[in-house]
């Protein structure tokens, strides 16, 4: 009888210890999976602390001098890839082809189609325009669009923060709804204009995309006669 009670204890025992296994092993798979979410999430932001340059001669979303024979405004969306593109990899050498030769006048529009997370993003460029930073802002906007959280609240603080604005003014802005305003209308007037999609541009009066707007700039370029 004592040993048949020795071998029940002997199995309890073995099946408490494999019980305890499964459940150590289930902690440490949550906490790796906790670690891997958290990595997924932070890491990018953690890894973006590049300085972010805006351009010369700034004027709330514009740049470039006001008198250029060609004025472009550029029709975009922070959830647009193809506006990403254009954003962080032909937007620099355009500006520095045509805005800072003063043949164009650059401004960009918001094209809001809903007013989802990313009209957040929109008033907080615009709110960073007022300070002469939206250029900065856009690309921070930009670069973290693809990443989790990127238009939160902590995420757009963090942005305002690291192109050094004027945190008071900045978040009077995004409180007051001050620019909301302004991207209603600059997303109507793109609506009027006939603009279908992101991103479109009107060079002088004439809405295109991407694929057509430097042989667009330089025929008006040449009915300017520059």
């Amino acid at each position: 009888m004592a040993q048949k009670n020795s071998q029940r204890e002997l199995l309890k025992a073995q099946r408490e210890q494999e019980a305890r296994k499964r459940t150590t092993g289930l902690l440490i798979g949550a906490f790796v999976l906790v670690v891997a979410v958290l990595l997924v999430y932070f890491l990018p932001r953690l890894l973006n602390t590049n300085k972010v340059s805006g351009y010369a001669n700034q004027n709330g979303r514009s740049v470039g001098d006001p008198n250029a024979p060609v004025k472009v405004v550029e029709f975009s969306n922070f959830g647009c890839s193809h506006c990403r593109t254009f954003a962080l990899e032909k937007e620099e050498q355009f500006v520095k082809d045509y805005v800072e030769t003063g043949k164009v006048y650059f401004t960009y529009s918001v094209f809001q189609f809903n007013e989802d997370d990313t009209l957040k993003a929109s008033e907080a460029a615009y709110c960073a325009g007022e300070q002469n930073r939206f250029f900065e802002m856009q690309k921070l906007l930009f670069e973290n669009s693809t990443y989790s959280g990127a238009f939160a609240d902590s995420s757009i603080s963090s942005y305002a923060k690291q192109i050094g604005l004027d945190m008071t003014k900045f978040n009077q802005c995004l409180e007051s709804d001050a620019q909301l305003a302004a991207i209603r209308s600059d997303t109507q007037t793109a609506k009027d204009l006939g603009v279908t999609g992101t991103p479109m541009f009107d060079v002088n009066g004439t809405i295109v995309y991407s694929t057509t707007l430097e042989e667009t700039i330089q025929a008006a370029l040449a009915a300017a006669g520059d």
